[in-house]
């Protein structure tokens, strides 16, 4: 019996040691011209760090890495696979920092040691040498995913470089319309469907936005809300709630003396539950798709499910009138 548990046990510990078992990674010390070598030096140990973060790999330590590459440096792939046979990894990356005028270049390559073959090559630029935490980030993401760096991209991490470039991407504020149609649920006349305008405004933080609406949605209806955006990347979904007014117009019918619905109010406070798609997050063109559940507080007890889709600029006109 004890043989079987010590059996199980060591099965066991060995299944679990394959499963947790991570990829040794030697990160090698960057190369390069135009740039101090403390800039390198500070750049490369960011690098080791954000990896660490990541906790894909077993990043080898940078004793051991120095201890290997020597004064000698390494700016190729023959060199980089030699020292990651040296250290026991079972991949390399080695990269360079350069100077090419304004710019600020991080050039990085991730090369499998025991093939050869290199599994990502790719750079990305920094204006000025404060950006270089942000690409050192996106190179980290990069690196630990094996995807472009273009691919990693998010709010709070895209370089002025990249936000200069023809689909700005550097946006914190946007203003746009929308159109769809109101469904009423209870209320609104028994009517079965209601056109809908809506001019939107949305200021935008990592994960949370405060949004406005000014719409024609039977009547007039002005709220703000928030809401939480649940991504950083392009295709962002979000949940929120709202509050606001809301002037519904209704009939009045004619009873043969007097009208009567005159002494009813149309108008209230608004209440309302949001959900929705927010597309194209981190450049200045975006696409909103919202469905809200709202409640009016009138004599009617107005009530409608509203679907909308609409475009937003950030900072600039929509169609050239907003």
């Amino acid at each position: 019996m004890k043989r079987v548990l010590f059996a199980v046990a060591f099965l066991s510990i060995s299944i679990s040691s394959l499963v947790c078992a991570q990829e040794r990674l030697a990160v090698l010390p960057l190369m390069g011209s135009g740039v101090e070598v403390s800039t390198q030096e500070t750049a490369y140990l960011l690098l080791v760090s954000e990896i660490n973060k990541l906790k894909k790999y077993d990043v080898i330590s940078k004793t051991e890495i120095e201890a290997l590459v020597g004064d000698r440096g390494c700016s190729e792939s023959a060199c980089a696979i030699e020292i990651g046979k040296h250290a026991n990894a079972q991949k390399v990356v080695f990269g360079s920092l350069n100077k090419l005028g304004e710019k600020i270049i991080l050039q990085y390559n991730l090369v499998d040691v025991s093939t050869g073959e290199t599994l990502l090559s790719d750079d990305l630029s920094a204006l000025r040498v404060e950006d270089l935490d942000q690409v050192v980030k996106r190179v980290a993401a990069s690196i630990v995913q094996q995807v472009p760096a273009a691919k990693t991209v998010e709010v709070g991490l895209v370089t002025e470089q990249e936000s200069q470039e023809a689909k700005t991407r550097k946006a914190n504020s946007s203003w746009g319309i929308a159109f769809g149609y109101l469904y009423p649920q209870k209320g609104y006349d028994g009517k079965q469907r209601i056109f809908v305008w809506d001019f939107r405004s949305f200021y935008e933080m990592r994960q949370f936005a405060v949004d406005a609406l000014l719409g024609l949605r039977q009547g007039f209806a002005l709220n703000v809300g928030f809401v939480y955006l649940a991504s950083r990347k392009d295709f962002s979904p979000f949940v929120g709630a709202g509050v606001g007014f809301h002037a519904v117009s209704h009939k009045q019918v004619y009873d043969g003396s007097y009208y009567g619905q005159e002494d009813k109010r149309g108008d209230g406070f608004e209440f309302l539950i949001k959900g929705g798609l927010l597309a194209f997050r981190t450049y200045d063109f975006r696409v909103i798709a919202t469905v809200e559940y709202s409640i009016t507080l009138n004599d009617y007890n107005d009530r409608a499910i509203v679907l909308t889709l609409g475009v937003m600029r950030a900072g600039k006109k929509v169609f050239g009138i907003l």
